[in-house]
């Protein structure tokens, strides 16, 4: 009996701990930390509610990129900076350290994974966040585009890799908007 209890125990932690994700192989850093990336979807996350024409402004300076992200909240500009690396254990691959000033000037430290890219189109990323003290995990997952609306090509690519994958859920993500109205900024 006391093992049985102990395999269920390992079994729920096991469970609610972040899924193993792998980045893309042959991640061009140089590529993805150049130039504007527009957020056209996201998994729904308290840091983001009501933020309406997300996009993340690139600068690659030696080995790290400079991102400033801007958005829309009430019909007022915001932005966040930060800046992103490769993660020392990347390899190849895309996993990358993320830091940036979040509420009150707290330092966040993310790693990111990059799910499936094309440098010219899309990115689609990913990071999980375990809670220690209730040992559960949460998820948050993007879709970057390089233009505002996704074109028609990168939309079916997007919508394969989400019905194909173990780790992310199509019908999790909502898709801001970016017509005029929403990314109106009041003077």
């Amino acid at each position: 009996m006391y093992r049985l209890a102990l395999l269920a125990l390992v079994a729920s932690v096991s469970a609610n701990c972040c899924p193993k994700v792998d980045p893309v192989d042959n991640f061009q850093f140089a590529a993805w930390g150049q130039g504007t990336w527009y957020e056209v979807a996201r998994y729904p996350s308290p840091g983001e509610d009501g933020t309406t024409c997300g996009h993340a402004q690139n600068k690659l300076e030696g080995d790290e990129v400079k991102v400033t992200n801007y958005f829309v909240r009430n019909n007022k500009a915001a932005s966040i900076e930060g800046v992103a690396k490769l993660a020392p254990d990347a390899g190849q691959t895309g996993k990358i350290l993320f830091k940036m000033t979040g509420r009150r000037g707290a330092l966040i430290e993310n790693t990111l994974d990059i799910m499936a890219i094309e440098y010219d189109k899309y990115a689609i990323t990913y990071f999980c966040k375990f809670d220690e003290a209730t040992h559960s995990h949460r998820d948050y997952a993007w879709v970057f585009s390089r233009s505002k609306v996704l074109p028609e090509d990168a939309k079916a690519a997007v919508d394969k890799f989400l019905s194909e994958s173990k780790v992310l859920e199509a019908k999790k993500f909502i898709w801001p908007s970016f017509s005029d109205e929403d990314c109106k900024v009041d003077a």
